[in-house]
């Protein structure tokens, strides 16, 4: 049988690179990165916030059913010139070339960032301990421009369902580390999102029968402040990890 064809968008990031290793044997991968690599005919360079290169991509892939969309300026201190130009342009132009090609799902790389104002306000973001329980009915609260593009992305991807009916699931993603170590920082204990966990989370988000849908994606951090029961009831995730009880392997 053959395999789903599956488009990274970002693949040589941090995100990007853990999901490629894991979804290789199951997926027919194709990516797409605006950092140049080795030459590929399955991976394109490509500066998302250009229609015609995005579009160039998603022609030159056919059949194309899946997309996981990690790409964009990836930093939580980002200027508004730049997430308005990678982050909601490109996540745009992401969306329409899907469109035009007929994928059938997306799996959007949101952020905590939508309401990382609720752990606190300038001076003292982020600091705030112990919040209480967020969820995704709470309303927006970005704790910058970046925060802000991330909350347009998911408003695009729900357009997108609506009007198009492209499946979208979106993924509030905590705190991925290269080394897969929160004890290199206090937030990460309850932001926290593991390897392990977060190729659960984009598995199940692939194979959900939810059509859209807007979900936490961190670990079981005893101290986690962000609630996942409705990625436990509709994609079936059940994090295995715990930032409290993280062993070194």
């Amino acid at each position: 049988m053959t395999p789903p064809k599956l488009l990274i968008t970002g693949c040589r990031g941090l995100v990007g690179r853990i999901l490629w290793a894991n979804l290789e044997n199951d997926f027919d991968l194709y990516g797409l990165d605006i950092s140049p690599g080795e030459p590929s005919n399955k991976v394109f360079q490509t500066d998302i916030s250009k229609t015609e290169q995005v579009q160039a991509v998603f022609q030159r892939i056919s059949s194309l059913t899946y997309v996981i969309h990690l790409a964009g300026d990836p930093r939580a201190d980002a200027d508004w010139d730049s997430v308005l130009l990678n982050n909601i342009g490109g996540t745009k132009n992401i969306y329409e070339a899907a469109r035009l090609a007929n994928v059938k799902r997306i799996v959007f790389a949101s952020s905590n960032h939508v309401t990382g104002a609720y752990e606190g306000l300038p001076p003292g973001l982020h600091l705030r301990q112990n919040p209480e329980k967020i969820t995704v009915d709470d309303p927006i609260r970005p704790d910058g421009f970046y925060g802000v593009s991330k909350a347009a992305g998911e408003a695009i991807a729900r357009m997108y369902f609506e009007v198009y009916g492209i499946e979208s699931i979106c993924l509030r993603i905590g705190s991925v580390i290269r080394e897969d170590d929160p004890g290199i920082n206090p937030r990460f204990g309850s932001t926290w999102l593991s390897h392990r966990d977060l190729i659960q989370l984009v598995r199940k988000s692939l194979s959900t029968e939810a059509s859209f849908g807007i979900y936490y994606g961190v670990s079981n951090n005893a101290k986690r402040f962000w609630d996942i029961s409705n990625a436990e009831a509709e994609l079936g995730y059940h994090p295995e990890d715990d930032a409290s009880k993280r062993k070194k392997i």
